[in-house]
């Protein structure tokens, strides 16, 4: 009778050490996979923001460009008058 427990008991550690055994795989890979998500996610996060710095930077550069572009217009709308006044 005694060696029935034993047996019993050591059939139920096996069952539950495969149980774990199994359980723990499926969790560290799911772990795994959640950190490669999280990884790629602040990847592309990153790469995003760098994107939307850029176009800020490509936005300020056309605005300086536009106004720059606008005064010497004018510098020359300014002359071209300046030049048709000393000619009368």
């Amino acid at each position: 009778m005694m060696n029935g427990f034993i047996i019993i008991s050591i059939l139920a550690a096996m069952f539950l050490f495969f149980y774990w055994y199994s359980y723990s795989t499926v969790a560290a890979e799911d772990k795994k996979r959640e950190a490669i998500w999280k990884k790629r996610h602040e990847l592309e996060e990153a790469f995003n923001k760098k994107m939307r710095e850029r176009a800020e930077l490509r936005r300020q550069k056309f605005e300086k460009f536009m106004r720059r572009s606008k005064e010497i217009q004018q510098e020359l709308i300014r002359l071209n008058k300046m030049k048709q006044i000393q000619q009368h």
